[in-house]
């Protein structure tokens, strides 16, 4: 077998090496973005309400089928009236925008799941 030969075919199998770790890495992705999904649809299903002040909301880069992910930093009163401080990645509808601005009140729901708070903004956008 000559040198161009050799060369092909080390370049062949190290296509399929790069295509296959591109896809270990996606598959990776997906099943970590289907967890979160999961755990937020659990926290709007099981979780206690509440209401929350938002303190501030900040703009990421990502959107989750055309919606803006944010970030919201919020001031939560628990049901047994304690006040805590919470910060989320969630993702808002466009058209409920006007409704997550600085001081605004809004639904949200909550749970503790060992021993961290979680919690998730009524309005939130779920695929």
């Amino acid at each position: 077998m000559d040198t161009t030969a050799k060369i092909i075919i080390a370049l062949v199998v190290l296509s399929i090496l790069t295509a296959s770790i591109t896809m270990v890495r996606a598959m990776k992705l997906i099943r970590s973005n289907k967890a979160e999904l999961n755990k937020r649809k659990q926290i709007l299903t099981n979780g206690i309400d509440a209401r929350a002040t938002i303190n501030s909301i900040r703009q990421t880069n990502s959107r989750l089928d055309e919606q803006p992910v944010v970030l919201l930093d919020l001031t939560l009163t628990k049901e047994n009236g304690e006040i805590v401080n919470a910060v989320i990645r969630t993702a808002i509808p466009v058209v409920h925008i006007p409704d997550f601005q600085k001081g605004k009140q809004i639904g949200v729901k909550y749970m503790v799941k060992d021993n961290q708070l979680l919690v998730e903004p009524v309005d939130s956008y779920l695929p």
